[in-house]
């Protein structure tokens, strides 16, 4: 401001140290007169500030809050607390102390930098509320509410004028605070009493349009202005209009096998949009015909899902429940909602192979890497499948096998030595990482099939007399194969569909007849036989045996006519020929030869004619003759069984004439 000019003083608005704390400027001074005489030079003035003790110090946030890890030592410091004040010099000067709440001197406050730390660690409570003064000699802090926060719950119809919640705070320099709304009531329709801190209603509240309110209270010190604020929720109460709401459309969970009974699962959280007893929401699992309600209970309060009996992934793989929301109001409202429970495999069953024992055979040319066989396992634990693991773990010393540790196909390996042994008996092992199983693999090497069964002859001759008993041996058509093993084994077979009827060959190569055969039949006096001798690699070898069927005297002479006739004079010579007989014999060689006789002597026929026995030539023997005769005749064969076949005629001679010869 202006210098007074009459005395010369320059007077300043109220200073303030927190504005610059030193004023410099100058003074000229001058006379009254005409002209006015100013002095030769100026005066320089300086003026300095001195602080006065005017402002309370402030924390820099009203509430701390922190978490000490346990186990904890004396002298690990917990936390700091920073206070500013805007005085000066020493009055910005703090000292910070613990004021309420260090129940059996747990903590100590350094009063300087404000760090809290342990001071003892026995019988630590879980929770301290520490408050902690800040004084820069004049000022305490500011005012102080009794609750970090407050809440009130009040019918949406309540009174007005009414009373809601009465907040205060405290000063440590005596009870000089006031109170007033700062925020939180844009439709007016709070008060707060100047003095007291009581809350009012002064104008109708209505829940679905402004269900909650949050004040902020401010308290402030009257003669410092130094203030304080606090949240005050008024929340307002409704009638049971809403059901319970879950936070999730559904929920999932897993959950290993092993758990105890008892484990939490998971928890489920509805909300109500409704206030008191009618907000409260209470849980409970409803029950279902696939009974996955028996192994799971649910806390009625917190909705934490529980086991109740020990759980079997083998058994059910999944469980789904129901789970139903009911509040408190009355009538209750109820909601519902499907939790989903897998339960997770644990390893506890050992993987099983499929057999026991395998068996294979492979060639001894088998080169490198030819399969062998192929192992396969299961194990319940769906989870272990595809962890199984194969190896051989007894009888491949020589390393002549690999066994694919995913699949368990089992080959021939790159270390394969040139000579194998005829068998080998593999252990081979699976492991799902904690248990093992195993099982045998039987292999049988044979030896390379590099020779056809070989007959010593490619045609056989042989003879079978007709009607020889069935199961008569024919023939023996071995073969012969220089291989080893089943490759040198040998079966033999009928190939031509007529020999397959009438014979029989066994594992020996014999021939034997399936039915008796008959010479006198055209198709079977020679009958081939085509015959295949075939290894167990499918090599073969071929002959034909011809089975010649013998004669075997079984068939009678037969005469050429039912009836012979002939007429002679009665007066022919001796030796005249009467007539030829001709008979034949199915048979052949000497059992087809045939003899002729004469077998009646009726009549002195005897005397009166002759047959010769290999022409059948009859011829007289005597002169006179009777007038008729009767006689018989009888062929003989000569073979090993006796053809007998008569044939008689008679005659009658009267003068010139033979009449009828009658057999």
């Amino acid at each position: 401001g202006p210098a007074d000019q009459r005395c010369g003083q320059r007077r300043e608005k109220q200073t303030d140290l927190h504005a610059p704390d030193i004023f410099r400027f100058t003074v000229q001074v001058h006379d009254l007169g005409m002209p006015r005489l100013f002095a030769e030079t100026a005066a320089n003035v300086t003026i300095e500030v001195i602080d006065v003790n005017d402002c309370p110090p402030l924390f820099s946030q009203e509430l701390y809050e922190v978490a000490v890890i346990m186990p904890t030592y004396k002298g690990v410091e917990v936390v700091q607390v920073n206070a500013t004040d805007l005085d000066s010099g020493p009055n910005s000067k703090l000292l910070f102390s613990i004021s309420e709440g260090n129940i059996g001197d747990k903590f100590k406050i350094d009063p300087v930098t404000g760090i809290i730390s342990i001071q003892n660690v026995t019988q630590l409570r879980s929770r301290y509320e520490l408050k902690v003064r800040v004084s820069d000699g004049r000022f305490a802090t500011m005012p102080v509410f009794e609750r970090p926060f407050y809440s009130i719950e009040i019918p949406e119809n309540i009174q007005l004028h009414s009373p809601v919640l009465h907040v205060q705070a405290n000063d440590s320099e005596g009870p000089r605070i006031v109170y007033t709304i700062s925020e939180g009531d844009p439709f007016k329709q709070f008060s707060i009493d100047f003095n007291t801190g009581v809350i009012h209603v002064i104008h109708p509240l209505d829940f679905e349009t402004h269900p909650a309110y949050k004040l902020k209270i401010r308290a402030t010190d009257s003669l410092t202005g130094a203030h304080s604020e606090v949240f005050v929720d008024i929340i307002l109460e409704d009638v049971n209009d809403n059901a319970p709401v879950f936070l999730s459309n559904s929920y999932y969970a897993n959950i290993s096998e092993a758990a105890v009974i008892g484990t939490s699962v998971l928890q489920v959280v509805a909300r109500d949009s409704d206030t008191g007893n009618n907000k409260e929401v209470f849980y409970q699992l409803v029950e279902e015909r696939g009974k996955s309600s028996d192994y799971f209970s649910i806390d009625r309060e917190s909705g934490i899902i529980s086991t109740s009996q020990v759980l079997d992934h083998e058994e059910v793989q999944q469980h789904k429940l129901r789970v139903r929301a009911i509040d408190g109001g009355v009538p209750a409202l109820t909601s519902e909602i499907t939790v989903t429970v897998d339960i997770t495999d644990l390893n506890d069953n050992a993987p099983v192979f499929t057999q026991h024992a395998y068996q294979t055979t492979i060639s001894e040319l088998a080169p490198r890497g030819h399969f062998v066989s192929q192992v396969q396992a299961s194990d319940a634990d769906s989870s272990d499948v595809k962890k199984l693991v194969f190896s051989i773990i007894a009888g491949n010393e020589e390393q002549n096998f690999a066994i694919n540790k995913q699949t368990g196909a089992i080959v021939i390996s790159n270390h394969r030595r040139p000579h194998m042994q005829p068998f080998y008996n593999l252990t081979v092992a699976v492991s799902d990482g904690v248990f093992r199983n195993s099982a045998v693999v039987m292999v049988t090497v044979i030896g390379a099939n590099f020779h056809n069964p070989t007959f010593s002859q490619t045609e056989y001759m042989v003879e079978v007399i007709e009607n020889s008993p069935v199961g008569t041996l024919v023939a023996e058509a071995e073969a012969t194969d220089d291989d080893e093993g089943i490759y040198g084994q040998i079966t033999y077979h009928i190939v031509n569909e007529l020999a397959k009827d009438k014979f029989s060959i066994n594992g020996k190569g014999e021939i034997f007849t399936l039915q008796s055969l008959d010479r006198e039949n055209t198709v079977e006096k020679v009958i081939p036989i085509s015959l295949i001798a075939k290894d167990g690699g499918g090599k073969v070898g071929f002959c034909v045996v011809n089975v010649i069927v013998t004669d075997a005297n079984d068939n009678s002479p037969q005469f050429r006519a039912a009836e012979y006739k002939a007429t002679i004079a009665s007066d022919a010579p001796r030796g005249t020929t009467v007539l030829k007989i001709a008979a034949s014999d199915a048979d052949e060689g000497s059992n087809a030869d045939i003899e002729y006789s004469i077998e009646a002597d009726v009549g002195n026929v005897g005397e009166n004619f002759e047959i010769h026995k290999t022409s059948g030539v009859i011829v007289t023997k005597e002169k006179k003759h009777p007038s008729s005769l009767q006689l018989f005749l009888c062929t003989f064969n000569f073979g090993f069984f006796l053809g007998f076949s008569p044939s008689c005629g008679g005659f009658w001679v009267v003068g010139d004439h033979l009449k009828q010869l009658s057999r």
